[in-house]
């Protein structure tokens, strides 16, 4: 009797041995991803379940491992991100595929004025500037922001001189960055960069995520989307999960509970 026990309880072990193992075996979803036009630019695709991600070709073929249930979102420039959720029927589709569409920003209406209709007229009298005049972008380095340059002016003298103990010695203290030092401007100048920092952080972060998730996935009212973030935003520099949108979807979920239930609190 005891013998035939101890089988039975070791014929039940292995079942349930068997049974984890087999869900938890991982499956490979393969497909292609379909655009109008074609891809010039990698499609990045995030196992939000798994938290682990990759990028696919140019070519839109794509094979990644996943499970039953596990939701996964694609990701590119130029098209709108698209999430599923992995079924069983999705697995035993032979051609599987993923149809992205294209992100389009609808620009303001162009109003021309004033044309006589004589093409070289026409040219003739349009104003032309000069790019380099207004710093625009040839070099890799963006060009420096409006308070950017004021604080630059405010902190050097003639030629870009600025204080230093040679000058000191010399007697060429510049004294413009003293006369913004003692008044306040310089500090003041300072404090608007920051906050301008701060606020462009704040918008890649939302870009980088996107409203619509938030929204959808988090339950944050449309309303309150910005107030969320910069709740984020307050004790923890975001711009550290800019690089790894992943990290960044992960920590606004966990941050959404919290920003709720104070909520709810108000």
């Amino acid at each position: 009797m005891s013998l035939s026990r101890n089988k039975s309880s070791f014929l039940l072990v292995f079942v349930l041995i068997a049974v984890s193992a087999f869900s938890q075996e991982k499956t490979i979803l393969s497909g292609q991803i379909i655009t109008e036009e074609p891809l010039n630019s990698p499609v990045h695709i995030i196992n939000v379940t798994r938290q682990i991600g990759g990028v696919r070709e140019l070519s839109g073929r794509f094979s990644v491992e996943v499970n039953i249930g596990d939701s996964l979102v694609f990701s590119s420039v130029q098209y709108r991100k698209k999430t599923i959720v992995v079924s069983r029927e999705k697995l035993q589709q032979n051609n599987f595929t993923i149809k992205l569409e294209e992100d389009l920003t609808e620009l303001d209406e162009v109003k021309l004025h004033n044309l006589s209709g004589n093409l070289g007229n026409d040219i003739s009298r349009i104003k032309i500037f000069n790019k380099f005049d207004l710093n625009a972008p040839m070099a890799r380095k963006p060009p420096p922001s409006q308070v950017e340059r004021q604080l630059f002016t405010a902190t050097t003298g003639p030629g870009g001189s600025r204080l230093s103990i040679l000058g000191a010695l010399t007697g060429t203290i510049p004294l413009d960055p003293v006369i913004n030092a003692i008044s306040g401007r310089t500090a003041w100048l300072k404090k608007r960069k920051a906050k301008d920092e701060f606020k462009f952080t704040i918008e890649k972060a939302i870009y980088l995520i996107s409203e619509n998730t938030l929204i959808e996935d988090f339950e944050i009212p449309k309303d309150e989307v910005m107030n969320f973030v910069y709740y984020c935003a307050e004790n923890y520099d975001l711009e550290i999960l800019l690089e790894n949108p992943l990290e960044l979807y992960e920590f606004f979920k966990s941050k959404s509970v919290e920003f709720k239930a104070l909520s709810a609190l108000d």
